[in-house]
């Protein structure tokens, strides 16, 4: 019983991470972060939560500056409108939602082309890291070859000059250098794949609009939903202090 107790507390203490908006800011670099949050959200939420994706999403939009409605941005406000248009009633409540996702198209694209850069810029450093490990292990082993091939000269030769003495030794340190190389490479191959990993972690390939329309619209208080319970104030006054935003 104790054990199904502590369970309790601990998925809701991970609810409450899940709905805590109040460090994140909406921008293309955290746009992964706001995606994930909201698609993902399950009520009911405590007020304080609620309160905080309202003053994000509020704030940033009052802020946004739609662009220029060229014959592409027209055809996604209208197929946008038709969605927001069969889940919400209020016309005011609508444009707003419209402009709301307007803005989030936008900081969308933005994160898109970001992270194809990423990638690319990654990819590119990946590849640059292997011809370098290839580089290294090339030239390593061509001077140790290069070295034994005048050991095998020195004692072929009765008195072999002082240059081919040295050459060997010569050799074998730029064979150590070049080989020396290979861990640090590894280390740095290493690293770049963990990169390239996060950058595709983190990306949102496409938007379910359905959804983001549904959720926003609960949390924004555009729709009531029979049965569905956005926010809950038994903890209130507790949490009342963990946002700045009451």
């Amino acid at each position: 019983m104790e054990k199904m107790s502590t369970q309790g507390i601990d998925l809701a203490q991970a609810r409450d991470v899940a709905h805590d908006f109040s460090g994140l800011s909406l921008t293309p670099a955290n746009f992964h972060a706001f995606y994930t949050k909201v698609i993902s959200l399950r009520f009911p939420m405590q007020v304080a939560h609620v309160l905080e994706l309202r003053y994000l999403i509020n704030h940033t939009v009052d802020q946004y500056k739609e662009p220029p409605l060229t014959p592409d941005y027209r055809q996604f406000r209208d197929s946008l409108q038709a969605a927001i248009d069969s889940f919400i009633d209020s016309q005011r409540h609508s444009e707003r939602m419209l402009n709301i996702l307007s803005m989030l198209r936008d900081i969308h694209y933005v994160h898109s082309i970001d992270s194809r850069n990423a990638e690319i810029r990654l990819r590119e450093a990946m590849e640059a890291n292997r011809m370098q490990h290839l580089k290294s292990i090339r030239y390593g082993l061509f001077f140790i070859l290069a070295a034994v091939s005048f050991v095998i000269m020195w004692l072929t030769l009765g008195e072999p000059s002082i240059i081919i003495k040295l050459l060997p030794a010569g050799y074998s340190y730029f064979a150590l250098r070049f080989f020396h190389k290979l861990p640090e490479l590894d280390r740095n191959h290493e690293k770049l794949t963990l990169e390239l990993n996060e950058v595709l972690r983190r990306r949102v390939r496409s938007i379910n609009w359905k959804t983001l329309i549904h959720k926003l619209a609960l949390v924004l208080g555009f729709k009531r939903v029979p049965g569905v319970e956005v926010f809950h104030i038994e903890n209130e006054f507790e949490n009342r202090e963990t946002s700045v935003y009451h």
